[in-house]
């Protein structure tokens, strides 16, 4: 199982978009009847967190990792951006049309399952399936939403910042008393560090961009518009997005079924690689 393994950008392409460049890599198989993947990481990390699904899908299916704006070999977000999500989708739905890609699977983790509901709402065209890894469509709490972080909760990383910078966020983000408790205590530390690589190469306003923006979405009303299959990968103990998210989900997506990750915390992807990878081939050739 790949460890601290990164993505080998060596091979990374760029597309330019309005206002900035993103970055990709395309990998695995070359048939042209083989199943496309895109994999949209999440905050704090890029898409070299994907290398143990990689490992794994490289033999079954045409790979494509995408770096969002603000991450890694990609640009920095554009200054006052109104949306990040907004920008994300459109990011998105330009390198897949610019691959002419036909309905690949989309997969998304986090902020970036966020991105990926939304995305698969507004381009239904251009998704054959969707698989959400511990995504909301709505990350702060409210009168009817008790789901996220309250406005104590958003504090605490956006104070971080102030006072710590990039490390006070990250230390903050992966406070190891929150985060990895489904793996020991080495594994933990390995992750814990290979992880605050990638969100100290992101930055402060990057991390910012999901607490003082992508935050502030609220995509309930356009859930009912997600036409392609989906799956919702829940963790059951993980605390950034309760299991009742995902429990919404199923009930509002109109072909979504929902699998729970019995003991796995938010970064199941990376500390529960083989229940996730299995879970993900399942549907992708289901």
């Amino acid at each position: 199982m790949p460890t601290t393994t990164s993505l080998s950008f060596d091979q990374a392409r760029h597309l330019d978009v309005p206002g900035g460049r993103i970055a990709y890599c395309e990998t695995g198989a070359t048939d042209p009847a083989a199943p496309v993947v895109v994999w949209v990481h999440g905050r704090p990390l890029d898409s070299r967190s994907w290398a143990a699904q990689r490992e794994f899908f490289d033999t079954r299916a045409r790979n494509v990792f995408l770096d969002l704006r603000g991450y890694d070999a990609s640009s920095e977000l554009p200054p006052d951006v109104p949306g990040v999500t907004a920008l994300y989708v459109a990011d998105l739905a330009a390198l897949i049309e610019h691959l002419e890609l036909t309905a690949p699977m989309l997969v998304g983790f986090a902020s970036a399952g966020h991105v990926a509901l939304r995305f698969a709402a507004e381009h239904p065209h251009l998704v054959g399936k969707l698989a959400v890894i511990n995504g909301s469509p709505k990350f702060r709490r409210s009168a009817d939403w008790p789901y996220g972080f309250d406005e104590k909760g958003i504090a605490h990383f956006t104070d971080a910042a102030a006072e710590g910078g990039i490390k006070g966020i990250t230390d903050a983000v992966l406070d190891p008393e929150v985060v990895f408790a489904d793996v020991d205590a080495a594994r933990a530390a390995e992750l814990g560090a290979w992880f605050r690589e990638m969100s100290r190469d992101a930055g402060v306003r990057t991390l910012l961009g999901f607490f003082e923006n992508i935050s502030l979405d609220d995509d309930r009303a356009l859930l009912p518009a997600i036409e392609a299959p989906t799956l919702l990968m829940a963790s059951t103990i993980g605390q950034e997005v309760p299991t009742g998210v995902s429990l919404h989900l199923r009930n509002t997506i109109a072909r979504a079924r929902l699998a729970e990750l019995p003991g796995a915390d938010h970064f199941a992807f990376a500390t529960r690689p083989d229940l996730v990878n299995n879970l993900l081939d399942s549907f992708l050739t289901s």
